[in-house]
């Protein structure tokens, strides 16, 4: 792309300066080098934790990892430090590029690691964490190594990059992909220039190849809003026209309720790009009726599954409501009984999805891997069924996650949180429904005798084990033990069905 279009914008970050495809080459190329000249070895991996503020860096550290040989590691900035460092110690990375706020947490979270890491940013240049290392990596210094081209030698069954999302456990697992299987999706440039216009998380499946890749592979400027606010994503598309855009449910709903692009010109919109959780068909109604012009598209798919995924068109929703829609060209979906076997169409089973191409597999874990990717298809956790025309239904989730706003919320790894508070006897998790983010995380706790505890001061005791996303943001206190199965497990279908009953519930 820097050489058919070396002066299109390929990043524009609201509020935070742009650069060319060339610019993205020639700075790429020279940290590429400076990782080298300073010990990067085929393989090593090169954390990136930022804020969509910094997509630029990201975007310069990520292909500068991987035309270093290495493995680029984007993380999800809104993560909890402990979050952070347990991905830290999973990832095991050579280097960690943060700024601003972030450095100061990437060396918090580093501290203790085996192997320390060099944690490096434009704003403070620092060592390995926890030292004063003379040897410490300046990315002045590495931007300035020189930008005539410059690429390790990989192949296609290379790792390209390290994702990680929450597993079934409720601990975050690295979905590893090759070059194969990060490129294996056939798109061509456009020969206009045209602006995507987003506020996808960076350290997510979604920031990295949903924007960043499909806008460098599509030829497009990747503009990148810091955080979502309906007026400015309106004003957005009034002032810089986008020929794109991509949203998730939660954005659809708050620019639904708020009313934002009542007066706003919205004719430059050709695609409007929808995923990470189920949208309701009246939404996805109103979202096609607002881009009247536009094709309008929602996707599901998961980061275990690469490009793998489905999509629905709004003219196939109007005669298939409630569908994600049918496989992408190259793919496939079966539905699974218990025993591994196909069922028939509306018949509801597991949602598996077929890799196109290439490899993925959980990062340094062979048992989730063979449980997870089964003869070239993913084990999705997702009951659904496939109807006689194939359009595909997701009824359920066999994995026991909430969708909260388009992130993936485990319930067990915030039970696990809630158990170290020092008055929580017992406690349970769950998503409840919410208008404008599909889903909301609640739960359910049995306090020891003789204590107290309120939402507020929940949060400040999670404040350092969760995300702000992962946190409960209803709390029921229970006068009586929790409901449980016969296999001593809490039931969670009673419990629903009990909250009226001599509970007390803070929202």
């Amino acid at each position: 792309m820097a050489e058919r279009f070396p002066h299109r914008t390929a990043v524009m970050v609201d509020g935070g300066g742009s650069m060319t495809f060339s610019e993205w080459e020639r700075r790429s190329n020279a940290v590429a080098r400076g990782f080298v000249g300073r010990g990067l070895l085929p393989g090593d991996r090169v954390a990136m934790l930022l804020a969509n503020d910094d997509a630029i860096l990201c975007y310069v550290a990520y292909m500068a990892a991987q035309k270093a040989g290495g493995v680029a590691t984007p993380i999800n900035a809104r993560l909890a430090r402990s979050e952070i460092a347990h991905i830290l110690a999973i990832a095991k990375p050579k280097v960690v590029v943060a700024s601003g706020h972030q450095l100061t947490r990437a060396q918090d979270a580093a501290i203790g690691l085996d192997g320390s890491p060099f944690i490096v940013g434009p704003d403070q240049p620092m060592g390995p964490a926890g030292s004063a290392d003379s040897h410490a990596l300046d990315w002045e210094e590495l931007e300035s190594s020189g930008g005539a081209a410059f690429q390790v030698a990989t192949s296609a069954s290379d790792l390209a990059d390290l994702l990680f999302t929450s597993g079934t456990t409720g601990l975050p697992k690295g979905v590893a992909s090759n070059h194969e299987n990060v490129l294996s999706i056939p798109v061509s440039p456009s020969e206009l220039e045209s602006a995507f216009l987003h506020a996808a998380p960076l350290g997510t499946a979604l920031g990295t190849y949903g924007a960043m890749i499909a806008c460098l592979r599509l030829a497009l400027t990747n503009t990148c809003l810091p955080s979502f606010s309906t007026s400015r994503f309106a004003a957005l598309i009034e002032d810089r026209r986008p020929g794109w855009l991509m949203v998730v449910p939660a954005h659809v709903h708050l620019l639904r309720e708020t009313a934002a692009l009542e007066v706003t010109d919205t004719s430059s919109v050709q695609i409007v790009l929808c995923g990470t959780a189920p949208m309701p068909h009246e939404t996805f109604r109103w979202l096609a009726t607002t881009f009247s012009e536009a094709m309008v598209m929602n996707a599901y798919s998961l980061t275990e599954a690469g490009d793998s995924a489905c999509l629905m068109s709004f003219a196939d929703s109007i005669e298939h409501p409630g569908s994600v829609g049918k496989p992408i060209a190259g793919g496939a979906v079966r539905v699974l009984d218990e025993a591994g076997s196909d069922l028939a169409p509306n018949e509801v089973g597991e949602l598996t999805l077929r890799i196109r191409s290439g490899r993925r597999f959980y990062f340094d874990d062979p048992d989730a891997t063979d449980a997870t990717w089964r003869d070239g298809w993913v084990h999705t956790g997702d009951l659904g069924y496939v109807d006689a025309e194939g359009f595909v239904y997701l009824v359920d989730r066999k994995k026991d996650m909430i969708i909260r706003g388009g992130y993936n919320v485990y319930s067990v790894e915030v039970e696990n949180a809630l158990h170290e508070h020092p008055a929580i006897a017992e406690a349970a998790v769950f998503g409840i429904p919410h208008r404008i983010l599909g889903q909301d995380v609640a739960a359910v706790a049995r306090l020891k005798e003789g204590a107290s505890l309120d939402l507020g001061a929940l949060h400040e005791f999670l404040g350092d084990r969760l995300a702000d996303y992962k946190q409960p943001h209803q709390l029921v206190i229970s006068d009586v033990a929790l409901p449980r199965t016969a296999l001593d497990k809490v039931d969670k279908i009673a419990l629903r069905s009990s909250l009226a009953l001599g509970t007390t519930s803070q929202t």
